[in-house]
């Protein structure tokens, strides 16, 4: 998860692909951008050839990396303009982050989940924290719910409207993005991108956790996975896929 090369989703892959895809984009980010992702990409190589799982503590190196990736956040936030280009990077990190939010919440409850002797144990306790705290949730769901019970951490991380990794937080932050790229008004949707997201995030907006919960909490992550994905091809589709089908038809033209 953190240093296989093989694995597109490890720690390394991921920095790797992110610095390629700054670097073919480097004219359009800022210094501080360019100069922050570099300094974590040899970061992590450093770390990697050092074998820390091996040496030392790894914790250090994940908590250091984390900090990175919200030092870049910051800098983005304050230094990009909100163009075109901004609402899509945008869209995607909060696509992103509400699909993995979802995959998060359903291991712990799907795969970890205690036999009945464990509910409530001090063991299932530290299941649930440390899945708060893997999303950086912990003191923001004590502040608002206090103490820790499956059923509000489940309406908490795919449910709150203040939280900004739940899933209908990032829902509705990627919908207000695509219909800034979209020029979306007040009227009938521009889109069938504009169409799905609108019709995910209403669903959430309007379901109780108790709702999830009786009808099976890993069968509603997985069906709302499928709603995300399809929501992501909709949006490749309408944005992507468009300038691919003129290309071709331009060169079938020209030949």
């Amino acid at each position: 998860m953190a240093f296989a090369k093989e694995n597109p989703n490890s720690i390394l892959s991921s920095i790797h692909f992110a610095r390629e895809n700054a670097r073919v984009i480097r004219e359009n980010l800022t210094k501080e951008t360019w100069e922050g992702l570099n300094k974590l990409y040899h970061f992590v190589n450093a770390k990697m050839e050092r074998k820390i799982w091996l040496k030392e503590d790894p914790r250090a190196f994940f908590h250091e990396v984390k900090n990175h990736i919200l030092l870049l956040y910051g800098i983005a936030d304050s230094t990009v303009a909100r163009t075109e280009g901004w609402h899509f990077r945008q869209l995607g990190l909060f696509l992103e982050r509400a699909d993995k939010t979802s995959r998060i919440l359903d291991v712990k409850y799907h795969i970890l989940l205690p036999t009945a002797d464990e509910i409530g144990t001090p063991l299932d306790f530290l299941h649930w924290t440390a899945l708060l705290k893997s999303v950086t949730a912990f003191n923001t769901y004590k502040r608002l719910y206090g103490n820790i019970e499956p059923a509000k951490v489940v309406e908490f991380l795919l449910l709150n409207e203040y939280f900004p990794r739940s899933v209908f937080y990032c829902l509705r932050e990627a919908e207000h993005c695509l219909n800034r790229i979209s020029g979306q008004g007040d009227r009938a949707y521009r889109n069938s991108a504009v169409k799905a997201i609108g019709e995910l995030r209403a669903q959430l907006e309007f379901t109780e956790v108790g709702e999830i919960i009786d009808s099976g909490l890993h069968e509603y992550i997985d069906g709302l996975q499928l709603k995300l994905n399809q929501v992501s091809n909709k949006i490749h589709s309408n944005f992507f896929q468009i300038k691919d089908n003129f290309v071709q038809q331009t060169s079938s033209t020209l030949q």
